[in-house]
Formats: C-alpha cells, structure tokens, sequence
C-alpha cells in the first residue's frame, strides 16, 4: 500500500474520530448543562453541538498526534461521565419475578390521537406492572384499553388526561395543576407498605405562556413533594437532566432511577412518533428510603414517548 493511500486512510480515520467527538462531546454538553432558552422553543438543543465543533475544529488543526489524542481523551470522558449511557449497563429487565419484596411502576405518555391501542395493551400486559402512570390519555383511549386492564387493575384515579392505575387500593388522592400540565398522586397500599407516587406531567415549555406555566408547577412541586411525603415522582416531565429546575429536584433527596440503575441512553422523546428518541424527559425520581434495583425505557407504541418502568423496593 503505498504512502498516499495510508495517509488517505489515516485522515479518515481522524475525520471519523472528530465526528465520534463530536456527537460525544454534545452529547455530554446537553445533558448536564442547562438550555432552558432552546427548550422553551420545543427544538433539540444544538447549541452544544456547535461548543463541540469548535473543540474539535481546533484539535483537526493542531492535527497529527495532538489531535488524535485530544479526540480519544474527550471520547473517554464522555463514557466516564455518563455511567449506564453511554457505557452500557445489563440486567435492567423489570419484568423479571422472584427478586424479592419489591413492586414494577410504569410510566407512559401515551400522546393524544394514539390509536395503536392493541399495542399499548400488549405493552402493559407483557411489563405486567403493578401500578401504571399514564399521561395524555384520553377518556376515550383510556375507555379502550382499560377493560383488557381492569380485571388486573381495579384501583384507579384520573385527572384530566393523566391516571393512575393500580393493583392496589389507591388513597388520599392528591391533584395539582394548570391549564397545560400537572400531578396526580396518591398512596398505595403495596408489599413495602404505604409507598406515596405522584404522576407528574408539567407543561411543555414549548411557548411563553407554557414556559411560565411549568416554571409555577415546579415551583409547586418542591412544596407539596415535601408536604405530601412523596416517595416517587415519576413520569414526562417534560425537562432533561440539563435543566435546573429538574436538577434541583434531584439534588434535594431524590435518585433519578435511570443514572444509579438505567441501561442504554435513557433517551425517552422523539420529535415525531416513528423517529429516534433524542432527549430524556421521562423520568422516575427514587427517594431516599427506596432503591431502584432496575430502570428500563420500553417501546413507544404509538406515542412520540417511550415508557419506563422501575422497580422499587425498601433501601436497606
């Protein structure tokens, strides 16, 4: 081979390795910085994309070893610093039994105007969870899939589109919200004993208006998750892990299920239902007196969400 074709090679090989950088690099960025502002215009955030680029524009002119170096040090530190993301986890099957004291809570945002209703009780029914949290359902999908559920699920409470669903007696209901968004909770009798889950779906801030709206939900939610002693927040919260309002939830007595016990990407939302998911917006929030032996993303069955489930039991 002569040394023309090899260093032919050798710049696509780096180009290649740029490219990797650079999806990892903004990748990294997106997920622990915070793009309320790119949010709020309901887009992808590519700010970081770009921070990213210009990293990677100086390591390709630096070139030779330097950049090359520069390439794989930034790879590594994207896989340190998202454990269970981009380093894989396995053994995060929620469906599987026999593990001891402990319950499977589901959560979907089934998207309004779903009519893949077979799917979504196929879905249910091969996670066989034991309480479902279900957000944008309509009363008139929820009427069609909940007979295949109600031998199962006896116990349920709404509150507009979202619901509860539970093999257990539900009590001391609890409802917040707005025009666009908001929580439904209840405490359910369960193995572990009284465990308080509130479905949570905050506006998306997707104009001003909205944007308002969620920034007054989650100001809410600090008070009455604290008043309310709840033990789970679970569903589309319409924030990823970059955004501060979220962040602040976590860093305030909660464990975000999917970093301490997730696999994969954790990616939840697509732009359209049939496409990648590109952002995590689904989340189930753990406190302290609980642990999360597994978290799983499931399908989307029709929805521009995939479901996740957890499941929970007692921390000893």
């Amino acid at each position: 081979m002569g040394n023309e074709k090899v260093h032919e090679i050798r710049i696509a090989a780096r180009n290649l390795s740029f490219v990797a950088t650079l999806i990892a690099a903004g990748f990294v960025t997106a997920r622990f910085l915070d793009f309320d502002n790119l949010r709020m215009l309901g887009i992808v955030p590519i700010a970081p994309v770009f921070l990213a680029a210009g990293v990677l524009v100086t390591a390709a002119l630096i070139g030779g070893r330097a950049g090359a170096g520069a390439t794989v040090i930034v790879g590594l530190l994207a896989a340190l610093l998202l454990p269970g993301t981009v380093v894989p986890r396995t053994g995060c099957d929620v469906t599987a039994r026999g593990l001891g004291d402990s319950i499977v809570v589901m959560s979907h945002n089934a998207l309004v105007g779903n009519r893949e209703t077979s799917t979504l009780v196929n879905q249910f029914e091969h996670v066989n969870p034991d309480v479902l949290l279900l957000q944008e359902t309509t009363g008139e999908l929820f009427d069609e899939i909940y007979p295949a559920l109600s031998q199962r699920y006896p116990h349920v409470i709404s509150l507009g589109l979202q619901h509860i669903v539970s093999r257990w007696e539900l009590s001391e209901p609890f409802e917040y919200g707005t025009s666009t968004g908001g929580v439904l909770a209840a405490s359910v009798d369960s193995p572990l004993g009284s465990i308080r889950i509130a479905n949570v779906h905050p506006s998306a801030p997707v104009s001003m208006e909205r944007r308002s709206n969620q920034r007054e939900e989650y100001a809410q939610m600090q008070t009455w998750r604290v008043e309310e002693s709840v033990d789970v927040l679970m569903g589309d919260f319409n924030a990823g892990l970059a955004h501060a309002i979220y962040r602040d939830i976590v860093s305030d007595g909660y464990l975000d299920a999917h970093r301490s016990s997730g696999c994969g990407t954790g990616l939840t939302w697509s732009p359209g239902t049939g496409l990648p998911a590109v952002l995590s917006l689904d989340h189930a929030l753990v406190q302290e007196r609980l642990v999360a032996e597994s978290f799983e993303v499931l399908d989307s069955a029709g929805s521009d969400h995939k479901a996740i489930a957890v499941r929970l039991a007692i921390a000893e």
